[in-house]
């Protein structure tokens, strides 16, 4: 998997790798460390209504660093705790973007002992809201390509804002990089094999229009309506009686947790082994470089 090429002239896109900058460079590589104390995850939780909203607040592009998803992994557990809490719409507080996908930082540059926690952390955001016993909807009021779009997606149902700007999608092989078996399976669900396929091979992002199509988001709405609709949606999905829908997710999605679950440690290594490459770090070196070039 030869980063170096898909990496030349490419510096603009986003990516699985975000180097805290969607579509354009960072002001500061180092942003997000910088405001390291911030919080990344805002939880505005109604008892009356049991619904949560958590606000992605991580300048400038919410880039999933294993700081926001030890954050976000917290939050999730502390509702899922709370018996009252049935519902969990997950949004953006930044212009423009969802979440622009994995923080480079956390791969570049950094032990094997650390990648495998950065990896382990990947996969417990995904495990915990795939897997969640709350309805989630995602409220994706802005572009959301790689991690940001497989966060989309572990969400019962998705939400988007109508603007041709914006995009999601697993992008993955237009940097080089192969989406996980798991990315691929809950794609795989979510619209069928063979726009997975398309999807994956080609590395595509689609407009909301076509993401609409094959169903990889579920409603598209004015950007100024996106929470306001998650929520109208959230009160119509609580309708159900709770011990029915449970069962029912369950009995959709264990298999493709139980899957994840029982090679965890597997697919750890597989990630630290190629992250670690020397070619690999190169490559991601000379990414960094073009995004400071870019700012330069």
């Amino acid at each position: 998997m030869a980063l170096r090429a898909a990496f030349r002239g490419r510096a603009g896109l986003p990516g699985l790798l975000s180097c805290s900058g969607h579509g354009r460079p960072s002001p500061s590589l180092t942003t997000q460390r910088n405001n390291s104390s911030s919080p990344k995850i805002k939880v505005d939780y109604d008892q009356t209504t049991g619904v949560a909203v958590m606000h992605m607040q991580s300048p400038p592009v919410n880039s999933l660093s294993l700081d926001f998803l030890t954050e976000l992994c917290i939050g999730v557990e502390k509702l899922e705790m709370d018996k009252g809490c049935r519902g969990l719409i997950i949004t953006s507080s930044q212009p423009k973007v969802f979440s622009a996908g994995l923080d480079i930082l956390e791969m570049y540059g950094k032990s094997p002992e650390r990648c495998g926690e950065f990896w382990k952390a990947v996969q417990e955001m995904w495990l915990k809201l795939y897997g969640s016993n709350m309805t989630t909807i995602a409220a994706i009021n802005g572009s959301s390509p790689a991690g940001g779009c497989l966060m989309s997606l572990t969400c019962d149902y998705r939400i988007m804002a109508d603007n041709p700007r914006y995009s999601i999608g697993l992008n993955e092989t237009q940097l080089g990089i192969v989406a996980p078996f798991w990315f691929k399976d809950t794609m795989v669900n979510t619209v069928g094999h063979r726009n997975t396929e398309l999807a994956l091979q080609l590395g595509l992002l689609y407009k909301p229009a076509e993401a609409l199509k094959i169903g990889l988001v579920d409603q598209l709405v004015p950007e100024d309506q996106v929470l306001a609709v998650a929520a109208q949606t959230m009160t119509k999905w609580l309708t159900i009686p709770e011990h029915a829908r449970q069962i029912t997710k369950s009995m959709m999605r264990k298999p493709t947790l139980d899957k994840l679950r029982s090679n965890r440690e597997a697919d750890i290594q597989n990630f630290v082994s190629f992250i670690t490459k020397d070619s690999i770090q190169k490559s991601l070196r000379m990414y960094m470089e073009m995004l400071k070039q870019k700012k330069a």
